[in-house]
This record gives structure tokens, C-alpha cells and sequence, in this order.
């Protein structure tokens, strides 16, 4: 019984070693700051944002978002495949329900997958009470 558990722990840590081999060129690009002037207050998570110009960048599982003024979140993310409309671009997608917008997506130019922010509880009260609409924010890389 012990023998079969350590080799399924072995085994464990050579899938995770692997997974994190392949991963790591798209974890290192993705983790170059994106810059994106943002004309209007936001929602990032359970944080509400000014308008201004922001960093964005990729911390593991994590999106952090900052303007260098003392205002930032940070989200759990998850990989989005990305459409042949969204494949070339550095962008921030988001979400708008009436006068309020929420973080949704961090595209980066050159991969096949984004990141993708859970919706909050709050998000999920707007999308019952107005319907959605998609805004998307070019940006640039750092």
C-alpha cells in the first residue's frame, strides 16, 4: 500500500513538472506588464477603480492591475482560448451593465489563450437586472 502511494505522488510531481515546462513560455510572456488608459471607474474583482491609466500583468493564477496612485486589484484568472477577432491584440475586455463595467478578460498579443476573471457576486446582481454589453480597451506592452 505505502509503494502505491508513493508512486502515484511521484507520478504526480512528474505531470506537474511537465505541465509547468510546457506552460512556462506562454507564464513568462504573459507575465510582461500590459499598459491601458482606462476612461471610465471600473469594477476588478470585489474593487472599484478610477478612471486612469493602469498596469496589468499576469502573477501566476492571479491578474494584478495597478495605476501607480495607490488604487489596485488583484484576481484569480483562468485561460480562455482566444478568437481569430481577439488572436493579434494586447486588450482588456470588459463587461458593461447599464453606467457600470467590469474587468472581464487580459488578452496578450501572440497566444492562444487569455485570462479570464470570474464574475463577482456583484456582477452577477447587474447582469440579472441589465443586459450585457462587451467593451474592449487596447493596449500595450511594457
Amino acid at each position: 500500500m505505502k509503494n502505491a502511494t508513493v508512486r502515484l505522488m511521484v507520478s504526480m510531481a512528474v505531470v506537474a513538472a511537465i505541465a509547468l515546462t510546457i506552460s512556462s513560455g506562454s507564464l513568462m510572456a504573459q507575465s510582461r506588464a500590459l499598459v491601458v488608459n482606462v476612461p471610465f471607474s471600473f469594477h476588478a474583482g470585489d474593487s472599484m477603480l478610477p478612471a486612469g491609466t493602469y498596469f496589468v500583468k499576469r502573477q501566476g493564477e492571479a491578474i494584478r492591475i495597478w495605476d501607480g496612485n495607490g488604487h489596485s486589484a488583484s484576481m484569480l484568472s483562468n485561460a480562455v482560448s482566444k478568437t481569430s477577432k481577439n488572436a493579434a491584440a494586447n486588450e482588456l475586455s470588459f463587461n458593461r451593465y447599464g453606467k457600470d463595467y467590469f474587468l472581464n478578460e487580459v488578452r496578450w498579443n501572440g497566444y492562444s489563450t487569455s485570462r479570464g476573471l470570474m464574475k463577482t457576486k456583484t456582477e452577477m446582481e447587474f447582469a440579472k437586472a441589465a443586459q450585457r454589453e462587451d467593451i474592449q480597451l487596447a493596449a500595450l506592452a511594457q
